[in-house]
């Protein structure tokens, strides 16, 4: 009963915003910044950046070891994201749910719960934002507007960006204290030799 509760204001949510809550710019929009990553200006511009800011704040050994725990964390959570959810539960996306009529904005593949997209980019918000407190607004800004961009392109229901959101969450805590620990050993080696 609950869960029929809840599926359908997943589907409602779903058709508001993938159909109602439209705007031509937003057409145009939405399907740029829900791939961004996949442009060769993201590998070859914005994550030499990334790592250019990680070095600038904490030094050059620092923000190689917070940049690489940061790959880490985003790479495991999409492998957990996609093996563990996606092709066990193997809830078709809402362009391929038998009685949904969405508007696909983006080219989609494979099963849609969780959202990877949402759990990479909100492990990279939380990471991030632990380690670099003063970049929380924008970074879970952008994550949030790519998971909205995820659900009004029709590739993805909104509960599965909320459960990619609290997946990528755990993980991107779980590294970042990871990393807060292997920084402090690395300042008390440091205290020793010096």
């Amino acid at each position: 009963m609950m869960l029929d509760f809840l599926l359908s204001l997943d589907k409602n949510l779903l058709m508001l915003i993938n159909s109602q809550w439209t705007a031509s710019w937003a057409d145009q929009f939405f399907p740029f910044v829900t791939d961004l990553h996949k442009t060769s200006f993201f590998k070859t511009v914005l994550v030499p950046i990334v790592l250019g800011i990680f070095m600038w704040r904490r030094g050059i050994k620092k923000g190689l070891v917070i940049f690489f725990l940061c790959l880490a964390a985003i790479s495991i959570s999409d492998g957990v994201g996609n093996k563990a959810f996606k092709k066990t539960i193997q809830r078709p996306r809402p362009g391929d749910t038998p009685g949904l009529h969405v508007v696909v904005r983006a080219p989609y593949g494979g099963y849609s719960f969780v959202s990877n997209h949402a759990t990479n980019m909100f492990c990279f918000a939380s990471f991030t934002a632990i380690m670099f407190p003063a970049a929380a607004i924008p970074v879970y800004a952008l994550a949030t507007l790519i998971g909205y961009s995820r659900v009004y392109n029709g590739v993805h229901f909104p509960t599965d960006v909320f459960a990619g959101a609290l997946l990528g969450i755990a993980f991107g805590i779980l590294f970042a204290l990871l990393c807060q620990k292997i920084l402090s050993k690395m300042d008390e080696k440091k205290a020793v030799t010096s």
